[in-house]
């Protein structure tokens, strides 16, 4: 009935999402150390956005981002 997919076929299916999530914590990264972060340290943020996958830079995003 149903043909196993391909390890090829699944990359090519989740790689634009693995991209965008790199970027994204990239991204949040070099934000953190240009500028000051709220209500956590940086070191403990940068933990948060390398470990937490998505969460983690949406997290860092909403709250942690210091707003000028």
């Amino acid at each position: 009935m149903f043909e196993t997919m391909q390890f090829t076929e699944i990359l090519k299916m989740l790689l634009p999402i693995i991209i965008i999530e790199f970027a994204l914590k990239v991204y949040c990264l070099i934000n953190l150390f240009k500028n000051d972060a709220n209500h956590l340290p940086k070191w403990a943020w940068a933990l948060i956005i390398t470990f937490v996958n998505v969460f983690g830079p949406v997290g860092y995003l909403i709250m942690g981002k210091r707003r000028y």
